[in-house]
């Protein structure tokens, strides 16, 4: 038989062309490289006097002598927002605000649930053991508060409550029920006083019904303990 001649394979030549294209790539990726640390530089030092910028007014709502810098938001600007949450919002950055350097100051928690504003704060601070007559210290606080719930739309409830193991009975005021109930009625009469719409305004004393913790513990017990502010609308 005769033999079969091998198939000779085209000789494929190297592309002298070819290192073209992966230079081509190495400068496309140096010049990336190099826009990419040109507008970071640029952008430095505009970026780095937002930021410092940022800091200052963030430092000046803290800072006692530079209460004029609070961000507050005017009463028209509050009552042109028409998105109840973007509202609430705007209310609980205002009573901050307000309350900063009072007697109340970072001793309000402003919690949001269902677009309504609660505004709590501990009773041990706004009144003694057993009574429902407000401190001096924190009536200037409250009469603050007062001046932005004026402006503010919307409805207010005054909510008192106790803990179970409550120990502040007295003949006045002989069961929780009844001390929560005057302690909210404190609150609203001093609000009226300053000028809100008693319309606005409603009370309850709920004792220990309404427990936001666990009595089993001392601080559950302190919690549990308070007067809440409720704005919504």
């Amino acid at each position: 038989m005769a033999k079969r001649r091998k198939k000779l394979e085209p000789e494929v030549l190297p592309d002298p062309e070819a290192w073209m294209t992966t230079f081509a790539d190495l400068v496309s990726l140096m010049l990336t490289f190099f826009i990419l640390l040109l507008s970071m530089s640029s952008l430095d030092q505009t970026g780095l006097k937002d930021v410092a910028s940022f800091f200052q007014n963030a430092v000046s709502i803290m800072n006692p002598g530079a209460g004029t810098e609070l961000d507050i938001k005017p009463p028209l600007q509050l009552n042109k927002k028409t998105d109840p949450k973007e509202l609430v919002l705007a209310m609980r950055q205002n009573a901050h605000a307000i309350l900063a350097n009072s007697a109340l100051s970072h001793k309000v928690k402003g919690i949001i649930v269902r677009n309504k504003l609660y505004l709590r704060i501990d009773d041990a601070i706004l009144f003694d053991p057993g009574s429902a007559e407000l401190k001096p210290d924190t009536k200037a606080a409250l009469k603050r508060l007062a001046k932005m719930l004026v402006s503010s739309p919307g409805k207010i409830a005054i909510n008192g409550h106790a803990n179970r193991d409550s120990a502040e009975a007295s003949a006045r005021y002989p069961d929780p029920w009844s001390l929560t109930l005057a302690r909210a009625a404190a609150v609203l009469h001093l609000f009226e006083k300053e000028g809100v719409n008693p319309a606005r305004m409603s009370i309850a004393g709920y004792g220990p019904s309404k427990p936001v913790s666990t009595n089993a513990t001392p601080l559950g017990r302190n919690l549990n303990r308070r007067v809440e502010i409720v704005v919504y609308q």
